[in-house]
């Protein structure tokens, strides 16, 4: 089964090319920022910030393929928290 990687990420597609992983990029198209900045306004530590993009943006692409294996990973780049 080819896996869908939902997310735009080079770096995270040549992991799984790499690893011989059969895969398809599909872009959720979520607004990041906006996401960024609710969580924010809640306190959100980085950690919690970069979980939820992943869980949001595999979410959004595996509701439109539901027979498929669905990989969401985000980063968030913290300094000085």
């Amino acid at each position: 089964m080819k896996l869908i990687l939902a997310s735009k990420s080079g770096v995270r597609k040549d992991i799984l090319d790499n690893n011989h992983i059969d895969n398809e990029v599909i872009v959720s198209n979520v607004d990041e920022d906006e996401v960024k900045q609710s969580l924010l306004a809640e306190g959100a530590n980085p950690l919690t910030i970069s979980k939820n993009l992943a869980e949001i943006k595999s979410i959004k692409v595996s509701s439109k393929n539901p027979d498929r294996l669905v990989l969401g990973a985000d980063s968030v780049i913290s300094l000085n928290e």
